[in-house]
């Protein structure tokens, strides 16, 4: 393993071997007003600028390699003063400030100075020379969780970057900053006893997956990477990546489509239910992490890590979308419209972290999906409401399809039979199901014995208190029915008496009291495959017959 240089994460001015701030390379602050330019209050441009310089100069005298050389005349010869109309760093813009450099061959950009020989080489003999000078003192020396040896501990853990809303510089993951949090005497990080070493490996493979698009995705609030434990992890990366698509402003029919290419990659091996991928350059038995991020201030936060092989994971992700499946859904269903289904379409608030993290972990396990899932949906469904322009929010496939994965998953991993089918089970005979589907029966009675449209229907009035108390709200609503079964032709109105008939027919008992939070979402399904079994025979009925010449 060969170690790159290291970056300071002093507060004061402290330039790097092998700089990559632009303060220090270039001496230039950016100003939006001004654009480019030296001069700053504290002189701080031009002691940054000074440090680069001698500390650099001094650690490559000597290195003999072509790029070395031009590193050298480039320090040498770049005067910040005559570099504010730099065409090249103008055209960065406001960016300018807030990225990183490296440096590369003009003419060869895959020969990089940080990977040269020479450097690395000398660089490596820096190290060795200066852990050989603090080894004589035990100071810091503790035994490292990770690595299983007996190392100096970290006391600043490098900083992550590219964490969605965190820090533009990057934040922590691990940081001790305050008396409050420390114990024993020990100060900073030196409490979590992580050594330099593994602090090193673990900071910088995050921010190499998290500077790759291909290795991670922003989840409303959350960033999640992932990858596989393979040098070209590419295709699982895809694949996977391709369930996920989350990122804002994507399409349903784009994100569709990506869902889709997973579920038709995949076919199941004998009696197992172990997935296996087509693709042949996807490795199935591959270890694949995944873990989820959200920012903190100043720190990160780890909310979940999957570890499994690929084509376990991605059998768990077939499993969730035949679970999601409900008449109108053919289950393709990304996870960004999850999320978009949890909050109110009113509001501008994004889904729980929390509440995410387990539905992430619940989808990679294949465990059952936590219950805050199940309270969210069915408190969405009865306080919100439907208009035109949103498309009948209040219940949608993906929100049927939620409740019915909770109901049907908890059911088959307690070793119990599915309750919910994918469309309208008329030999259902739970009576929270059979009151949702009364329900749409009677509100459908209403809408064809009105001419105009209603302004307010009996789904605006009273679906939540029937969902909650059907005992109480249901006999009025037949009563009501009666009223509206009069202005309804005669064959119409016999066919709907008959449908209620045979509904209350297979309640044994009284309809129910009070329904639970596992009842109600029963009775919005049945609401919802019922009203989709109207939809389906109305279109056939509309269907024109054919002729045969």
């Amino acid at each position: 393993m060969v170690s790159l240089p290291k970056r300071t994460q002093k507060t004061g001015i402290d330039a790097n071997i092998i700089e990559h701030r632009p303060l220090y390379i270039f001496g230039l602050n950016y100003d939006a007003k001004i654009g480019l330019t030296p001069d700053d209050k504290t002189g701080k441009a031009r002691k940054s600028h000074e440090a680069f310089v001698k500390k650099n100069l001094e650690f490559f005298d000597g290195i003999d390699s072509e790029i070395a050389r031009a590193y050298v005349n480039f320090i040498k010869n770049w005067v910040p003063e005559n570099e504010t109309e730099n065409e090249q760093l103008k055209k960065l813009g406001k960016e300018y400030q807030g990225s990183y450099y490296i440096f590369a061959l003009d003419g060869s950009p895959e020969c990089k100075l940080h990977k040269d020989k020479a450097v690395l080489a000398k660089y490596e003999k820096l190290m060795a020379k200066a852990a050989a000078e603090t080894a004589e003192s035990d100071d810091g020396i503790m035994m490292c969780p990770i690595e299983g040896e007996r190392l100096r501990a970290a006391r600043i853990h490098d900083k992550i970057k590219g964490i969605k809303g965190g820090n533009s510089v990057g934040a922590v993951l691990v940081n001790f900053n305050s008396s409050a949090f420390e114990s024993y005497g020990k100060s900073q990080s030196m409490n979590s006893g992580i050594s330099e070493k593994a602090m090193k490996k673990y900071t910088s493979s995050l921010n190499k997956l998290l500077a790759d698009p291909m290795h991670h995705i922003y989840s409303d609030d959350m960033t999640v990477v992932f990858f596989a434990m393979k040098h070209d992890d590419k295709a699982e990366c895809d694949l996977f990546n391709g369930y996920l698509n989350s990122s804002n402003g994507v399409t349903e029919d784009s994100t569709k489509a990506d869902v889709k290419a997973v579920s038709e990659n995949i076919y199941y091996k004998g009696q197992t239910g172990n997935a296996q991928v087509l693709d042949k350059d996807v490795d199935n038995g591959v270890d694949f992490f995944v873990a989820g991020f959200t920012p903190n201030g100043s720190r990160i936060c780890q909310k979940f890590m999957v570890r499994n092989k690929f084509g376990k994971i991605i059998d768990n992700v077939k499993q969730h979308q035949q679970d999601m499946a409900i008449c109108g859904s053919n289950g393709e269903i990304p996870l960004w419209r999850i999320n978009k289904e949890l909050v109110s379409p009113n509001s501008a608030n994004a889904i729980s972290p929390a509440l995410q993290s387990d539905i992430f972990q619940a989808i990679l396990n294949g465990t059952n999906y936590p219950y805050t899932l199940l309270e969210t949906v069915v408190r969405r469904v009865c306080t919100d409401s439907d208009t035109d322009s949103n498309n009948k929010i209040k219940i949608n496939e993906v929100r049927a399809g939620l409740i019915k994965a909770f109901i049907n998953r908890k059911a088959r991993l307690n070793g119990d039979k599915e309750e919910i089918t994918m469309s309208l089970d008329k030999e259902n005979k739970n009576p929270a199901y059979l009151c949702g589907r009364l329900f749409a029966v009677l509100e459908k009675i209403q809408l064809e014995a009105t001419d105009v449209k209603l302004n307010r229907t009996i789904k605006d009035a009273y679906f939540s208190s029937a969902s909650s108390r059907p005992a109480l709200i249901m006999p009025r609503l037949i009563d009501l029915s009666n009223y509206h079964l009069r202005k309804l032709k005669e064959g119409r109105a016999i066919d709907f008496s008959k449908l209620i008939n045979e509904i209350m027919g297979k309640i044994k008992d009284s309809l129910p009291t009070n329904l639970s939070i596992m009842e109600k979402g029963k009775f919005q399904l049945g609401y919802f495959q019922q009203n989709k079994d109207f939809f389906a025979e109305q279109n056939k009925n509309e269907e024109p017959e054919t002729v045969n010449e």
